[in-house]
């Protein structure tokens, strides 16, 4: 039976931890390697692994000094030994029969990554939103068997793409062959390698199994408040997917889908620097200038999908300088009204 891969990054999760790797443990799909990398965890992660390690030999423990998600990732990927690649994230937990119901679809249709659902819960909040319980389980029907770039385009369509790699079931030779990794020193890493996984997978399904059972945490990198980081990582992003259109935009069968990708990832460069409270940074002023610089050098930027994209921030932000403008003058007005 085929080996299948399964990354852990760690990193001050002790309290979740033993959840996470219980559910692996327990798995019905038995033929698994499992690389446990200890991202220099301050805290008691580092042993938990060391002690589970000795209770099954199938688990590998990576010490290393704090490097960050995609260091911790690209260290798990060097070492997979597996026909398949699953990333699970160390505060999160599968369901038992996770590995078999993605490995059996995968291997069915031979497939570059196989998509499927997950489900949010929060402990300390019994009914948290719908919207963020729900967010990444897909109510549309997608293909079992397509290109990356058509399943890409579909989930785009319908609002239903969501980029973590948690939820992707990776054939090893495809990462190899693509020479993919994660892009270390940036947030939203996840956004970068699942675009380009996609524009470049020929052989690409989803289920729409819940199988993945992802812990909302308000102390987590996902739940915690926009920076100038996030916003320069949202930057470096962007200008790497521009650099890549020659090559995506001269295949017919990738050129909507890189379009479309490359329209949403400015929107959430733009929607990270409304919500960062560096927005009015000189150098994030100097980052919006150059990208429109550089979009009205290059062929694509009157393609309604990026024009739309550029033309929202600059709609925002006439509107965010007209309330700015106007509320001295009608918040006496306002006040009077309420009392």
């Amino acid at each position: 039976m085929k080996v299948v891969s399964i990354v852990v990054p760690i990193y001050k999760v002790e309290k979740y931890l033993c959840d996470c790797l219980d559910s692996i443990l327990s798995q019905t799909y038995k033929e698994l390697q499992i690389l446990l990398i200890d991202d220099g965890s301050p805290d008691g992660s580092g042993a938990i692994c060391d002690e589970y390690a000795l209770k099954d030999d199938r688990i590998v423990v990576i010490h290393s000094r704090n490097g960050g998600l995609s260091a911790a990732r690209n260290r798990g990927l060097s070492l997979c030994e597996g026909e398949y690649i699953l990333f699970l994230d160390s505060d999160d937990w599968l369901e038992k029969d996770a590995v078999e119901v993605l490995f059996k679809n995968a291997e069915k249709k031979q497939l570059d990554i196989l998509l499927y659902d997950a489900i949010s819960f929060d402990e300390y909040n019994p009914r948290p939103d719908d919207t963020e319980v729900n967010k990444y389980i897909r109510k549309h029907a997608y293909p079992s068997l397509c290109t990356g770039a058509e399943l890409f385009f579909e989930m785009l369509s319908y609002d239903e793409y969501r980029s973590p790699v948690q939820y992707c079931f990776y054939r090893k030779s495809f990462i190899s062959e693509h020479a993919m990794s994660f892009h270390e020193g940036i947030l939203h890493e996840d956004e970068e390698f699942n675009f380009f996984a996609l524009l470049n997978a020929q052989r690409v399904g989803h289920i729409n199994d819940v199988l993945y059972h992802h812990r909302f945490r308000t102390d987590s990198i996902m739940g915690t408040k926009i920076t100038k980081r996030n916003v320069d990582s949202c930057y470096e992003i962007v200008l790497k997917a521009i650099n890549k259109s020659d090559h995506y935009l001269s295949d017919s069968q990738t050129a909507d889908a890189y379009r479309t990708g490359l329209a949403r990832l400015i929107r959430i460069y733009y929607n990270r620097v409304m919500l960062s409270d560096s927005s009015d940074s000189p150098d994030v002023q100097t980052q919006i200038k150059e990208l429109r610089t550089i979009l009205k050098q290059v062929k694509y930027f009157d393609d309604k999908e990026i024009k739309n994209a550029v033309l929202d921030k600059k709609k925002k932000d006439r509107i965010k300088n007209i309330k700015m403008k106007i509320y001295p003058i009608i918040a006496p007005v306002l006040r009077r009204s309420r009392q």
